[in-house]
């Protein structure tokens, strides 16, 4: 079983400015990987060997995987922390908490303030996300490392 770091919500937003650097590069990574891979799309999948159209395909395969080397150290990163990367498009990332005795996320997502407001269950997602209220907060519980 891997070990996991639990946070109360004053130890994620602390960690929270080395998040937002790190989910605000992936963003930005995934933007430019999807505009190449949308130029490469358009290149098609037959194409003449030695021709200009195929060298121009092979070197945008190469800046793919170029893109794809560099959000997985990103992503890695955000293991480190113990912080998982839930998406990339949207830069939403889930810090683990213990709430009245379960296991939860506290929720983030790029452009959202640098205070978390919002928690959920493992199984709600984001649809299911609840407030971080005054009245609350304060009973989201962390440990160094816990195991899953």
């Amino acid at each position: 079983m891997a070990s996991i770091k639990l946070y109360t919500v004053e130890q994620a937003e602390k960690c929270l400015p080395l998040v937002k650097r790190i989910v605000a590069d992936i963003v930005a990574t995934f933007r430019k990987y999807e505009q190449i891979r949308q130029e490469r799309f358009t290149l098609g999948e037959n194409l003449n060997a030695g021709s200009e159209a195929e060298e121009k395909a092979f070197a945008l395969e190469n800046k793919l995987h170029s893109l794809e080397a560099e959000m997985l150290r990103f992503q890695a990163e955000l293991q480190d922390l113990n912080v998982e990367l839930k998406d990339y498009r949207i830069g939403l990332v889930d810090f683990y908490s213990r709430y009245q005795d379960n296991l939860v996320y506290l929720c983030w997502k790029l452009g959202e303030s640098d205070k978390l407001e919002w928690w959920h269950d493992l199984h709600s997602g984001f649809r299911g996300r609840a407030a971080i209220t005054d009245e609350n907060r304060a009973l989201f519980e962390g440990a160094p490392l816990a195991t899953a």
